[in-house]
């Protein structure tokens, strides 16, 4: 009975792990120019992470994985 817990529990911190990580997609110059408010100054949160994130000189838009399902 401990043992089937035990399994349960681990199983469900990887479907939680899987669910809740981020999945970033750079943006396009003709996406940037779309913003009415400059991306710079955007606050977006998406559970945990910044949505809108400046790496390796490019902006990405980053969400969950389950975002992502759920939503676009």
């Amino acid at each position: 009975m401990r043992r089937t817990w035990l399994l349960l529990g681990i199983l469900a911190l990887i479907l939680i792990g899987l669910t809740f990580r981020p999945v970033c997609v750079p943006l396009s110059a003709k996406d940037l120019k779309g913003f009415n408010v400059p991306i710079e100054r955007r606050t977006d949160r998406d559970f945990y992470l910044r949505v809108f994130q400046y790496r390796h000189g490019r902006w990405y838009q980053c969400k969950t994985w389950l975002s992502r399902q759920l939503f676009f």
